[in-house]
């Protein structure tokens, strides 16, 4: 940011800071990063505002108080270098200012946080783990700190850093979380006393929580940071808006409290954030770790999401788990798995088969799902993980100082990425390398072909908790489309979201919603929920001010939505939504049956807000409501809880299509089921199924395969003495895709063809065996299904479903077909 000097900058104004002594491996350096337009001379050594060199004087103070360098005298003096404590000034722009008026402020930034990564980077790689590294920041240089502590680079070598002090930071967020004491983060008011901050409130240029290994981990508290309430700059009132960023900081410098930190009553708070910083800092220095130590275990600090990654990972390699082809994938959820042979390296893979493991991509997918507690990785090879749209991407350029333990490592080439494993830190991996080895702990340079890595930040390829759709969304730094973009999703992307709030109303595909979704591994960036897949107001995700997810549990649709005193579209209209709302549903009832877009649905949801009823038609979401109770007090489960599909579709007195038509549905119908039964085959749109569902609100059947679901629907029961009756039940329902599958005497491909099923079918399943794997579309799959009605097997590879089948029990006898 600028500084008092903006208006009128000084013809002392220099591009960089006066020239400084080499670097050197001091016991301790505080390297400091003044605001926009400030400039170094003989009487201002730290810059021209006077806050850094106000925090350098107390934190070598502070430091002098332990014996540690030497106290500056009070008065016109500031502190100076001596053999123990070092002092510089971070070289960037810090513009836009003169000379530097063709520099913006975020390319200052940028070149700032490049600089001070490289400068971290040197202390790391030359002073052997015997510097403190103290991080000073203000204004602008505090952005510039902020955002270099979030570079993968800096991260790799942040044992160095022992403490770090922001003042009056840009991208100030009040409600990070994870701090041990909440008072590292000070916020005061104009009087110098104790302020509570409030969560809407914070960064001028928006809002960026700070990395958790800075502020909890292996050396906890690192980071402090102070901040007046009446700051326009740290405490900007409400979201940030490009459209008012020179008046509120004009309002800040003009009312002194932007420069306010460097005398007066701010001396006592740089001192007492000072003195709590140096106590913390005084710690033991985190020496790198041996690097002929080949254990399965962390080195180093890392996130918390990378952490229990290792420790999964570790507790598979200490058990003595095999490589094997194929291991870990088509089961979910993810776990170990029996391999197939590889057909490029049979010898070696021979005993895949009968080992039950990982793969290389499997391990990875396992251990982050034990960590995650969800599939984040989702079912990748190498090179499809490789290739997904992760946040955070490590270069090969930048070498295993790019690297924290817990990321993602890849061999091969740019093109195509043929092994992953996962990082350690100190230069090792734990992988599962190739078939006959038990998985193992390697150097990283025990390949050659290292192509780079992935740090898993909670947006997973295989989807998160919840999920974008669309491609090329932003993510913001505040829950504003006018704030700077932090980052974009080529594609829809899993993301964690840890609360929501009211903001800015954005409008896509002709619906409007003002929610936006905070993603904290994002950076602790911000997305418009029109495009977060589910309705308007996240359900069971609670709101940012703290209030719950009672601020709007649904949305509806639609235009001029009519909102009745009872749920009948002829009851009086008690209030008219214009537009998509979102809205809060208390429960919901069947009524009178409304249409609309060619589907018909009798549920009514009442809304407490609107003292009505709207019908469920006009509400995003499946007919009868998830998690929604019924107004009776009863659950969502006896509700309509189906939904049919196509037109004119007849509803029967039996199961039989050769019965009486009770009735004929028109379109797409809401429908409430109470059991199914095997009866008459139905073949529709090249599918065949013989399960039927009874309707008793119209005490008719239907054909299942006009029920949107599966062939046998989950989760109701079988109809006790219903007529056509069917002797299998419904776990041991699958449905076979493609088409001219043919069905073997026994569990090879060489075996004599017993018959032939020209469609997609449903059939029924005795038991499965492993057999001779069968390739297609890509996969290999070694399961077989015995299928009493045929007499014969058919490879699981043509079967719905996972690769073995969930619920059907392993064959007890060698496969045969009598």
């Amino acid at each position: 940011m600028a500084t008092a000097g903006l208006a009128a900058p000084s013809a002392a104004h220099a591009a960089w800071p006066e020239p400084q002594a080499a670097m050197s491996c001091k016991p301790w350096v505080i390297l400091s990063a003044y605001g926009t337009n400030e400039y170094t001379d003989s009487g201002h050594p730290y810059g021209s505002t006077g806050v850094n060199e106000t925090y350098i004087k107390a934190i070598t103070n502070a430091l002098a108080d332990h014996k540690i360098g030497q106290r500056t005298p009070d008065g016109n003096y500031y502190p100076v270098p001596n053999a123990t404590v070092d002092i510089r000034n971070l070289p960037y722009p810090a513009g836009p200012g003169l000379p530097n008026l063709l520099t913006g402020y975020f390319d200052s930034v940028e070149a700032g946080r490049a600089e001070l990564v490289k400068e971290v980077r040197w202390y790391s790689d030359n002073c052997g783990g015997g510097t403190k590294l103290v991080l000073v920041g203000y204004s602008q240089g505090a952005q510039v700190v902020k955002k270099a502590l979030a570079d993968p680079g800096l991260q790799s070598a942040q044992y160095v850093i022992n403490g770090v002090v922001n003042i009056a930071d840009p991208t100030r967020y009040n409600n990070t979380s994870g701090f041990t004491d909440p008072g590292d983060m000070k916020t005061v008011d104009k009087n110098w006393s104790p302020a509570s901050p409030a969560a809407a409130d914070g960064g001028l240029m928006g809002r960026i929580a700070v990395p958790q290994m800075f502020s909890r981990g292996l050396t906890d508290r690192r980071y402090f940071d102070v901040c007046r309430t009446d700051d326009m700059v740290c405490n900007r009132p409400g979201a940030p808006n490009p459209n008012d960023f020179l008046t509120l900081f004009g309002q800040s410098l003009g009312d002194g409290s932007h420069t306010s930190y460097r005398d007066g009553a701010g001396l006592a708070t740089a001192t007492a954030v000072a003195t709590k910083m140096v106590s913390t800092a005084l710690g033991p220095i985190i020496s790198p770790p041996d690097p002929n130590d080949y254990s399965c275990t962390q080195h180093g600090d890392t996130d918390s999401l990378g952490a229990a990654a290792i420790r999964a990972a570790c507790d598979v390699q200490t058990q003595g788990t095999w490589y094997t082809w194929g291991g870990g994938h088509s089961v979910n959820p993810p776990q170990a798995t029996y391999g197939t042979v590889d057909p490029s390296d049979p010898i070696r893979s021979a005993n895949d088969p009968i080992h039950k493991g990982f793969d290389c991509s499997g391990f990875m997918r396992y251990v982050y799902y034990v960590a995650a507690g969800y599939d984040i990785i989702g079912d990748r090879t190498a090179d499809g993980n490789f290739k997904a749209p992760w946040s955070v991407r490590i270069d090969p350029n930048q070498g295993i100082l790019g690297l924290m333990p817990g990321d993602i490592v890849f061999f091969g080439s740019p093109g195509y990425a043929h092994h992953t494993a996962l990082y350690l830190g100190a230069g090792k991996i734990v992988e599962a390398r190739q078939s006959n080895e038990l998985i193992r702990v390697s150097d990283l340079f025990s390949h050659t072909d290292y192509v780079g890595a992935i740090r898993v930040s909670g947006a997973g390829g295989g989807g998160g908790p919840n999920s974008t759709w669309g491609t090329g969304v932003r993510t913001h730094s505040s829950a504003s489309v006018g704030s700077p973009v932090y980052t974009t999703l080529p594609g829809p992307t899993g993301i964690r979201i840890d609360c929501q709030e009211h903001a800015e109303a954005v409008t896509a595909e002709g619906y409007t919603n003002d929610v936006w979704s905070h993603l904290p591994d994002l950076g602790g960036s911000w997305v418009s929920n029109i495009y977060v897949q589910g309705p308007a107001w996240l359900p069971g995700i609670p709101a940012c001010d703290g209030t719950g997810p009672s601020t709007g549990s649904q949305s509806t649709w639609g235009a001029n939505v009519n909102v009745h005193s009872i749920a009948a579209v002829g009851s009086p209209v008690v209030s008219t939504l214009p537009g998509p709302t979102s809205v809060t549903v208390k429960c919901q009832e069947h009524a009178e049956p409304v249409t609309a877009e060619g589907l018909t649905n009798d549920a009514w949801s009442f809304l407490p807000d609107y003292n009505g009823y709207v019908s469920n038609i006009y509400m995003k979401g499946a007919a009868w409501l998830d998690g929604v109770p019924t107004c009776d007090g009863g659950a969502a489960s006896g509700g309509a809880n189906h939904t049919t599909w196509g037109t004119n579709v007849n509803l029967h007195t039996g199961p039989s299509a050769g019965s009486g038509v009770a009735a004929v549905l028109p379109g797409p119908t809401s429908v409430r089921i109470d059991c199914q039964t095997h009866g008459q085959s139905t073949t529709a749109e090249g599918y065949t199924n013989d399960a039927w569902s009874h309707l008793p609100d119209s005490n008719a059947w239907i054909s299942n395969i006009y029920v949107t679901g599966d062939p046998w629907l989950a989760d109701v029961p079988t109809c006790e003495g219903g007529t056509g009756g069917g002797s299998q039940n419904s776990p041991n329902q699958r449905q076979v895709w493609a088409t001219n599958i043919n069905v073997r005497q026994d569990t090879t491909t060489s075996s004599a063809v017993v018959t032939t099923i020209p469609a997609p079918t449903t059939v029924a399943i005795k038991c499965q065996w492993h057999g001779t794997p069968v390739t297609d579309q890509g996969y290999t799959n070694d399961g077989w299904s015995y299928l009493p009605d045929y007499n014969g097997w058919i490879s699981n590879i043509y079967i719905k479903g996972t690769a073995w089948l969930d619920g059907i029990p392993e064959c007890t006898a060698p496969p045969h077909a009598s």
